[in-house]
């Protein structure tokens, strides 16, 4: 039995499963949906570093809620659950320190970035995909 103080292990920066089941479902088309997310995930933290500065909590809870999707598709656990964190906060108005909170998530985010890249290289045949031209 566990203690009641124990706390549940950290979610991954990755779970690899997730990207996997992506492929499965998506075939090629997965590797666009990480790209698109590697692409906006930067707009949303902009978007979240601009309004915590204010702090205007409802931008942030917007923003966040979006990113927790996102990076839950892409198995980028870890990151969905400091965006959720925030969303939940920023909905409360219980986000003590929003900029600390953004810092922690652009962390989250640069070690998720590294994780898919990484997937994108392995999972990509050699050389560019060509699925653009023959469609």
């Amino acid at each position: 039995e566990d203690a009641p103080s124990a706390q549940p292990p950290p979610p991954p920066v990755l779970e690899p499963e997730m990207l996997d089941e992506l492929r499965e479902i998506a075939g090629d088309e997965a590797l666009s949906i990480v790209n698109l997310f590697l692409e906006d995930a930067p707009r949303l933290i902009r978007l979240m570093e601009q309004a915590s500065a204010i702090p205007d909590l409802e931008v942030m809870r917007e923003a966040a809620h979006a990113l927790k999707s996102s990076s839950a598709n892409v198995g980028a656990l870890a990151l969905s659950g400091a965006a959720k964190r925030i969303e939940l906060g920023a909905r409360a108005h219980a986000l003590e320190r929003p900029a600390v909170a953004v810092a922690l998530l652009i962390a989250e985010y640069a070690r998720a970035r590294v994780a898919l890249q990484g997937w994108l290289s392995a999972s990509q045949a050699p050389v560019q995909s060509s699925s653009l031209l023959n469609r």
